[in-house]
């Protein structure tokens, strides 16, 4: 396990290095939008980022998402960028949004008292976050997915006109 989390984080450097030596531009086009793989594969990486990105496993996305992209032959780089739909600003709203959508599932009402928010309360809303999570992370993960097939199908009509 030492190894293994060692190899992740000297990836990780090599990742960044690499990065900064190509920049942005030069990165999306070579990497993303030409890169090896149909446009089919590209969306299934993104979705994957996505619904991994957006699961209550906090800490943890990175890793299961190299895995899963290796495993399934995805586009790994575009699964790792595509977690990062978890921002940290906007992990409130992730949260929040969870809870709504996790409510009706596990027997809830939708109405919070923000004053009492402690850990008593997030002990006693956990299933409903956790419901809420997943469903959130699979709704947005086809819709995201859906919408990125279609637009890279729209740009490779756009290059062969």
């Amino acid at each position: 396990m030492k190894n293994f989390i060692k190899n992740t984080i000297q990836s990780q450097k090599v990742f960044y290095r690499y990065f900064r030596k190509k920049g942005f531009k030069r990165f999306l086009k070579e990497n993303i939008l030409e890169s090896d793989g149909s446009n089919e594969v590209k969306a299934k990486s993104v979705a994957l980022g996505v619904f991994i990105g957006l699961t209550p496993l906090w800490g943890f996305h990175m890793v299961i998402v190299l895995f899963l992209a290796s495993f399934f032959k995805l586009n790994k780089v575009l699964s790792y960028m595509s977690t990062h739909v978890s921002f940290p600003l906007f992990i409130p709203f992730i949260i929040f949004l969870s809870m709504i959508v996790g409510a009706p599932f596990v027997g809830e009402t939708n109405s919070f008292e923000y004053k009492n928010i402690d850990f008593e309360f997030a002990k006693s809303h956990l299933l409903q976050y956790v419901v809420g999570s997943f469903i959130l992370a699979i709704v947005s993960s086809l819709i995201l997915g859906f919408s990125t097939y279609f637009i890279l199908q729209t740009f490779k009509r756009n290059r062969e006109e």
